[in-house]
């Protein structure tokens, strides 16, 4: 029951619930990362940086997106996204892009009453589709299933395990039809994005180690055709990852990534 309960409690954190006493003052922040894709015969070349921003809370109040320019050999901002909070949870996330005085992208979170992400509904301008992702728990199987619409009628179902934090397994459908099923594995080091706060739209944020594997079983629906497989990870003298290589699969575009990361 001992056991139970922590997983319970991992569970009911890593999904909205991030109170102040789970944060302790001692633990580093993000403070940007840079990825880099491996281009032949010149080596890594950088392509993204991205930066945050926090308030005198400490919590992420803002992350900028820059893109690399090869012509001046720096990084232009391209948007930045702002975080609002409620009760010391995330409510609002609006994107803005650079230049711009309205909001391309709006990210409204609602909660259940113990705490956890139940909703986000998301007004893209850009695409003109907006969409709504809801949230349903299965606390006894360490499960959720995210059931995302869209204002043009389309609409799949994401569901995933976890364990220890970390996420396992995972499917994806479009009404009977099967999309993709995964296995993942993972290290014994924090995974510092989990550590953010928030749950992010496309649960990329979520598991709280950082990913070794991905065997993905692709086989239906639009699949990208850069597909990542493996990961390895350097580490500071606290255990945090300083420097990420992703290795993607035979036939893909790009052999090698790396993201180094920073904190403050």
């Amino acid at each position: 029951m001992q056991k139970l309960n922590h997983l319970l409690l991992s569970f009911f954190l890593l999904l909205g619930c991030h109170s102040e006493e789970s944060v302790t003052a001692d633990e580093p922040k993000l403070d940007f990362y840079i990825d880099s894709y491996e281009v032949p015969d010149l080596g890594f070349q950088p392509q993204l940086k991205v930066t945050y921003e926090y308030n005198s809370s400490g919590k992420l109040s803002r992350y900028r997106v820059f893109a690399y320019n090869p012509d001046s050999k720096s990084f232009v901002e391209q948007r930045h996204l702002d975080f609002a909070y409620s009760d010391n949870m995330v409510s609002e996330i609006t994107g803005t892009l650079s230049g711009a005085t309205s909001h391309y992208l709006e990210y409204v979170y609602e909660y259940s009453d113990n705490g956890r992400v139940s909703t986000i509904m998301e007004t893209n301008a850009t695409s003109g589709i907006n969409s709504e992702a809801n949230f349903i728990y299965d606390d006894l199987n360490q499960s959720i299933k995210v059931f995302y619409t869209f204002s043009n009628g389309e609409s799949f179902e994401y569901e995933f395990h976890l364990q220890d934090g970390n996420m396992l397994t995972d499917k994806t459908t479009r009404g009977s039809q099967l999309c993709s099923d995964g296995e993942y594995t993972y290290d014994k080091h924090i995974n510092p994005f989990s550590m953010l706060g928030y749950t992010d739209y496309l649960i990329v944020n979520l598991s709280a180690n950082n990913r070794l594997s991905e065997n993905i079983n692709r086989v239906g629906c639009a699949f990208p055709t850069v597909i990542p497989e493996s990961y390895s990870y350097e580490y500071n003298d606290r255990g945090y990852p300083t420097l990420m290589t992703t290795f993607y699969k035979s036939g893909s575009t790009i052999g090698r990534s790396h993201r180094e990361i920073f904190y403050k």
